[in-house]
């Protein structure tokens, strides 16, 4: 509404201008001009029809400038529409700038949230190692007191022969106490790391609240459900030690474990089935598998029940070092079988994720469910929104209502469509081991795999 109404004061102005300039008068649309008056002297105006004819061509030929309205408002008027889309412009880039605002202060709340719960661990770490302190300093008070014990009674039982026993049993508890004063030092160095690390957590979470109280937002206090977890806080270097699978099983808590490949990258959590870190897992229908590219590329599902981990994550860690790959699969009449390979590893979404490195198949495994992967090796990811198979007139993924690494088509489908046993065989639809159990849909499937140990002949080869 200002630039039109500036336009058109500047209008009304130039039109003035334009009028005063030329000696004319504006002539405005809509309002009549008034008759000419009558002349007053019919004999001047003969007097003057009388003069020369080279004057009177002159004041004849002579025409007044006039301005051209419609032209000066067209322009105008393309200026004001310039004007305009640039204000919407403007305006609707700003509306994105507040929504990306709003989104990473929700993105920072649900992060200092899950701070918060592991300034608490930290807190609960910090409260054992202080009591184990206290335990240790007890036990070295106790120690303290039966050393002076047994000397009293050496001296006594051992007065001039039992000099020898009783410098042995001194030298005895000498060695436990500088092994417990060693351990006492030890115990206080963890405590100084986790105060530390503590003190690190708690400016973070400071910061994090400063961003919120600047948004003028507050937290809700309710913890977001995150399938991966957010990015760990840097503790002090020397005493930081990365998780970077599941051979640090110890640690989980109910199967899941927190890794960090490395110490740029984000960590995220893992099922792991002792030293097996689970890809894919699959006991119901709980949840649909066929899903579009985005879903395969970032993982879906739930840890602790159906779910699997994501491209992105599977090519992280294969990447990060050599891995062998397990998948148990168990039909509806309670047969258990294997199929291991002794090298996995895929490719990044640049290259579409192929199943680039598929090592042999290990028949030792029993009881073994044979070989049905190695036709989908090389094969590049499909899902049902992104068709990247060998199979030029179909798409496996909608025929197989599911996705993975298609040849034309497949001789395994684990990622297709889950039936119970009241349907019976789903066809080249369910989820199946050709190898095992033809196209009968099957029960349970877990896809499982770890590193390769240095020595083994997988990790030279």
């Amino acid at each position: 509404m200002r630039p039109q109404l500036a336009a058109m004061a500047i209008v009304m102005v130039l039109a003035a201008i334009c009028g005063l300039g030329t000696g004319s008068v504006v002539e405005v649309p809509g309002v009549t001009q008034a008759p000419p008056l009558p002349p007053r002297n019919l004999r001047g105006n003969q007097t003057r029809s009388r003069m020369p004819n080279n004057f009177r061509s002159i004041a004849t030929t002579t025409s007044v400038p006039r301005c051209d309205y419609k032209e000066l408002m067209t322009n105008l008027h393309d200026r004001i529409g310039i004007l305009v889309t640039l204000d919407e412009d403007q305006r609707h880039r700003l509306e994105v700038i507040d929504k990306k605002l709003d989104r990473l202060v929700e993105s920072s709340s649900a992060r200092m949230e899950s701070m918060k719960a592991q300034q608490l661990d930290f807190l609960q770490r910090l409260d054992s190692f202080e009591h184990i302190q206290r335990l240790s300093r007890s036990t070295l008070d106790e120690l303290k007191d039966i050393s002076r014990n047994v000397r009293d009674v050496s001296q006594q039982q051992y007065p001039i022969s039992g000099t020898g026993a009783f410098n042995e049993s001194n030298l005895n508890v000498s060695s436990r106490l500088d092994a417990l004063a060693t351990l006492l030092t030890s115990t206080a160095l963890s405590v100084r790391s986790v105060q530390i690390e503590v003190a690190n957590l708690s400016r973070a979470i400071r910061r994090q609240s400063r961003l919120i109280q600047g948004k003028g937002l507050k937290s809700t206090g309710e913890q977001t459900s995150i399938f991966y977890g957010p990015p760990g806080v840097n503790g002090p270097p020397a005493a930081r030690h990365l998780q970077t699978s599941c051979s640090y099983s110890f640690l989980a808590k109910h199967g899941i474990l927190k890794i960090q490949l490395t110490p740029e990258s984000e960590s995220f959590y893992v099922s792991c089935d002792e030293d097996w870190t689970v890809i894919l897992s699959r006991s119901s229908d709980d949840v649909n598998f066929e899903r579009g590219w985005l879903d395969y590329r970032d993982g879906f599902g739930n840890l602790a029940g159906d779910f699997f981990i994501g491209l992105n994550k599977l090519h992280a860690l294969t990447s990060s070092a050599l891995h062998e790959l397990r998948i148990v699969m168990e039909d509806f009449s309670g047969n258990v079988a294997y199929a291991g390979y002794s090298l996995f590893a895929i490719g990044s979404e640049k290259e579409l994720f192929p199943l680039v490195l598929l090592g042999q198949f290990q028949d030792n495994l029993t009881p073994s469910a044979g070989d049905s992967l190695s036709y989908h090796a090389g094969a590049k990811f499909s899902t049902v929104d992104q068709d990247n198979d060998n199979c030029l007139e179909c798409n496996c993924a909608l025929r197989h209502k599911g996705a993975g690494w298609f040849n034309n088509c497949a001789k395994s489908n684990l990622f297709g469509e889950y039936v119970t046993q009241n349907i019976g065989q789903a066809g080249e639809t369910g989820m199946w081991w050709d190898t095992f159990s033809g196209q009968n849909s099957l029960k349970r499937v877990r896809w499982q795999i770890r590193p390769v140990l240095e020595g083994s002949d997988d990790a030279r080869r």
